[in-house]
């Protein structure tokens, strides 16, 4: 079982060492049955394994590559975590810093240098992990680091320009709205506020819970053109580097979809109404948990549509 304090090593590419924390336990929710660890990422990379007495151990990452601006702290399931983390070496244990202690144990976005909570497994531990690989890449090889990104969004272009893309049998407007105004936005944590929405969903047949993913994702897709991804604030699409990120816009647009019908409208037609500096990744998880909930079993459903960056070809041109 892990402890408080325990770090632990992770070997990343080009054979560098890093390192990664638990800084606190227990429950965000009186309500939720499992107990979560506050993983922090450390600020150390190094081709040498650092030993325990290694004071770079005692400062947590902040990353700043691209629009990043926050610590590589994250939530994890107890139970997941402590399987997970068997994989890597055990280096020994340090007391929470003082530092450590104040970070917030709650849900948030992790952006800035106080941030309001931290996300709960946004990324995968592997992506999470590597935080301190990409950072020093942005330090010291920032330009063919820039290069990489570009090259792998051209790549995602290409891929889409030629797909025929059009949606399957969707959920009716009446129908689909009324799921999304069951978002309960008096819950302060993204998963509670989709709840009801969920168990709504889920009391539903198979065949509505996919025209109701059907419909969102093509309203996503709607919304996958250059002048809405200009619009979402401090990661809005560069024209000059031809560069934004894929994962934040598409998530962006998630939380156009989640304000309701009114709102969604509005930005469909006008670009520069899009959420800034919002997201609300959680929507794409909608229709995947409440089929859980009615079948034991994932959703494993094609849409007609893609959600994902630059599917929408028309509206990159």
């Amino acid at each position: 079982m892990t402890k408080i304090g325990d770090i632990y090593l992770t070997k990343l590419e080009r054979d560098f060492w890093g390192s990664f924390k638990i800084l606190k336990s227990g429950k965000l929710n009186k309500s939720d049955d499992n107990e979560v660890l506050l993983v922090a990422v450390l600020d150390i990379i190094d081709k040498s394994k650092p030993t325990i007495a290694d004071n770079r151990l005692n400062n947590v990452l902040y990353c700043q590559r691209f629009f990043f601006d926050e610590y590589c702290v994250q939530f994890f399931d107890t139970n997941w975590a402590d399987n997970e983390f068997k994989k890597y070496e055990l280096l020994g244990n340090l007391p929470v810093t003082p530092f450590e202690q104040k970070l917030k144990f709650k849900l948030g976005d992790g952006r800035g240098l106080k941030p309001d909570g931290f996300p709960s497994t946004s990324r995968s531990l592997k992506d999470f992990l590597d935080s301190s690989f990409l950072e020093w890449r942005w330090k010291n090889e920032e330009e063919d680091f820039k290069a990489e990104i570009e090259k792998r969004n051209q790549i995602a272009k290409e891929l889409y320009a030629n797909r025929v893309l059009e949606p399957k049998k969707m959920m009716g407007e009446n129908q689909f709205w009324k799921i999304v105004a069951l978002f309960n936005w008096n819950e302060e944590y993204d998963d509670k506020i989709v709840e009801p929405a969920i168990k709504h969903l889920a009391k539903l047949k198979v065949s509505d819970i996919k025209q109701f993913q059907e419909n969102l994702t093509y309203k996503l897709y709607c919304l996958d053109t250059k002048e809405h991804a200009k619009n979402i604030g401090d990661a809005s699409y560069n024209e000059t580097d031809d560069y934004v990120s894929v994962d934040f816009f598409l998530y962006a647009r998630c939380k156009a979809v989640a304000n309701g019908q009114i709102f969604y409208d509005t930005v469909l037609k006008d670009p520069t109404q899009m959420p800034k500096d919002e997201d609300f990744e959680v929507l794409l998880g909608v229709s995947g948990t409440a089929y859980e909930l009615k079948t034991k079993k994932e959703l494993d459903y094609s849409t007609g549509c893609d959600y994902e960056t630059y599917s929408n070809k028309e509206g990159w041109k």
